[in-house]
């Protein structure tokens, strides 16, 4: 059995003869002929019924005929994966995305990129605080978009964007907009845990008195304080409903802002080449 052999059998197949197959793929009928008939021998069983006016499969050539479409569309997939692989393509392509960044927009962007790309491995993973930068340092992920938390003088960068968080609170819970420390500790203080597996684990405006509730995501942080049980610094657009409705309200607590922005930014390793992929992403932004 050969690559050719199944080609003709597959244009057989959808030409519905063995002329239409010959102009089809540009070659004689007694060749296709003759290939079917190899086929046939090799297996020992009839690929066509061949009783009526135009070759019909029988039942034992519909099942090869299903599992050889797979198998040309699998031959086909990884000839192209092997240009890709002699033009320096990645194979594969990691991006991690820290929890803070609003998806949808970026989403966006990078979706025309991946579908350029049909036979790259892509890989999107989301981590919070130093979890982001331990990806890129320990060549899990390629890029990262974040803010500059954990960047260091190794890493390459652009912004690309901002972020603003807002302190809120559930209305009536303190007593007015601007409040001490020691009245914020009343109410704990939700705090969206670290992902990062190493010592280098932090938190950004952490007050050191009160109680803390740690969180894996910012969607629980949400429900928690709209249901009055704590506090804490949010995405303005994870809660711009909120906000509007009243569910939530800034708050400037003693060495917290009620508004802080930071710089989004496209992240890389700069001891790691760019490859196509990366160069497409890198510059797409």
């Amino acid at each position: 059995m050969t690559q050719e052999q199944l080609k003709m059998f597959i244009a057989v197949v959808e030409q519905g003869s063995f002329r239409g197959a010959a102009k089809a793929i540009f070659k004689t009928q007694p060749t296709i002929s003759n290939a079917i008939k190899k086929l046939e021998e090799e297996f020992g069983f009839p690929l066509f019924n061949r009783n009526s006016y135009r070759p019909g499969l029988t039942k034992q050539g519909e099942a090869f005929y299903q599992q050889t479409k797979r198998v040309m569309q699998s031959l086909e997939q990884l000839s192209v994966m092997g240009h890709q692989l002699g033009a320096g393509i990645e194979p594969k392509f990691t991006i991690v995305i820290s929890g803070i960044v609003e998806l949808s927009p970026l989403l966006k962007q990078i979706k025309p990129i991946v579908l350029s790309f049909p036979n790259t491995d892509f890989s999107i993973s989301t981590e919070l605080l130093s979890g982001v930068m331990e990806r890129v340092d320990d060549n899990e992920a390629d890029l990262a978009f974040a803010t500059l938390y954990g960047v260091e003088s190794k890493h390459e960068w652009k912004k690309i964007g901002q972020v603003e968080l807002v302190n809120v609170v559930a209305p009536d819970v303190f007593p007015g907009k601007d409040v001490s420390q020691m009245e914020a500790a009343q109410l704990p203080q939700i705090v969206v845990r670290d992902t990062g597996h190493s010592g280098k684990k932090g938190n950004i405006n952490l007050l050191e008195v009160g109680r803390r509730w740690f969180v894996n995501d910012y969607h629980t942080k949400k429900e928690l304080t709209i249901a009055g049980l704590g506090w804490g610094r949010i995405p303005r657009h994870f809660i711009t409903e909120e906000l509007a409705k009243g569910l939530l309200i800034p708050v400037s607590v003693e060495g917290i802002k009620a508004i802080s922005s930071f710089d989004l930014c496209v992240i890389r390793n700069r001891e790691r080449s760019l490859g196509p992929i990366a160069s497409r992403f890198w510059n797409a932004f």
